[in-house]
């Protein structure tokens, strides 16, 4: 019988929230209220997500993000709506799987799953923007695995913030998707000026990662726990005891410290589950006549029992 291992890695998120008025965008199709809810029981689930879909479409970067999202998911043999849920929180879920018989624990298969959940408490415009900055983490997100001995600290907070797909990706289409749909004051009134480059008149990443980097008062627990995984602070050079204006709605935390509680639970998680993969060598080579099978079996043992002391040390209670 085959076990399942999953990991359940959630995506930092949070939401941006604009004032607006009923407008009608781009004098295409029907009416949109920014201001009523976009979830309504008397309609589908889908049929909720098609509105949203149908007024992101009416802007350019929102049509891009609809259109990357549809071929990721037809790559996977879903259809778009097969990929999204309502919940009651904005997050992009993926779902490591680990596969391998009882009989045979070094052989491992890997499988990667991800639904993007929509927050059906908010408002039209609200729910437009996250569901722009969710579909850009299913979209763009660089995959990872946690079983792999190079999954580090250092390269985990780049990836999550700054990396393909990561927070600072997110919000830039957030930004530009709400600069498309009211340029003028809605704008201005959202916390997007903060990554718009006046010189060049354009959204930046590089004053995104200066704005999601800064931890205020963190700063000293973040620069502990760099050094406690052996991360050097010129690894992470943008991280500033700045007031932080980005915060994770997962942790109530700034991104980049945020980024460290995740890595943490994600290996507590990764090493518990390795734990049991061990002792399921171990009753294997228990039970078995020495053979030439046998020995082989021992070397995988040895290896896999190497690799989880390495890397579970600082995860596993001795």
């Amino acid at each position: 019988m085959k076990r399942l291992l999953p990991i359940l890695l959630l995506a930092l998120t949070f939401t941006l929230t604009a004032n607006a008025q009923a407008v009608k965008m781009l004098d295409a199709g029907e009416d949109i209220n920014f201001n009523e809810p976009w979830y309504k029981k008397n309609r589908s689930d889908e049929d909720n997500f098609k509105r949203l879909v149908e007024g992101l479409k009416r802007v350019s970067t929102g049509k891009k993000v609809i259109e990357k999202a549809t071929q990721k998911a037809a790559q996977q043999g879903y259809t778009l709506f097969d990929v999204v849920a309502i919940g009651d929180g904005s997050l992009t879920d993926t779902t490591l799987i680990r596969r391998f018989s009882a009989s045979n624990p070094a052989q491992v298969m890997y499988e990667t799953r991800s639904k993007v959940y929509l927050n059906k408490h908010l408002k039209t415009l609200d729910a437009m923007l996250d569901f722009a900055h969710e579909l850009t983490h299913y979209t763009y997100r660089e995959p990872f695995n946690p079983y792999d001995a190079r999954f580090h600290l250092k390269d985990f907070i780049k990836s999550t913030v700054e990396g393909r797909g990561g927070e600072v990706d997110a919000y830039m289409v957030e930004c530009k998707v709400l600069q498309e749909m009211l340029p003028g004051e809605g704008f201005s009134r959202s916390n997007c000026p903060k990554v718009y480059d006046q010189k060049v008149g354009a959204i930046s990443k590089e004053l995104g990662i200066q704005e999601f980097y800064k931890v205020g008062h963190h700063f000293d627990g973040l620069k502990k726990d760099l050094e406690k995984f052996a991360v050097n602070e010129k690894d992470i050079p943008q991280a500033s005891g700045n007031e932080a204006l980005f915060i994770s709605s997962a942790w109530g935390l700034p991104y980049p410290v945020a980024a460290v509680k995740e890595y943490v639970n994600i290996m507590d998680r990764v090493c518990k589950n390795d734990q049991n993969r061990i002792t399921l060598m171990q009753d294997k080579l228990g039970r078995a006549p020495a053979s030439s099978d046998t020995l082989k079996d021992t070397q995988d043992f040895r290896l896999m029992f190497e690799d989880f002391k390495s890397r579970c040390d600082r995860f596993v209670s001795k």
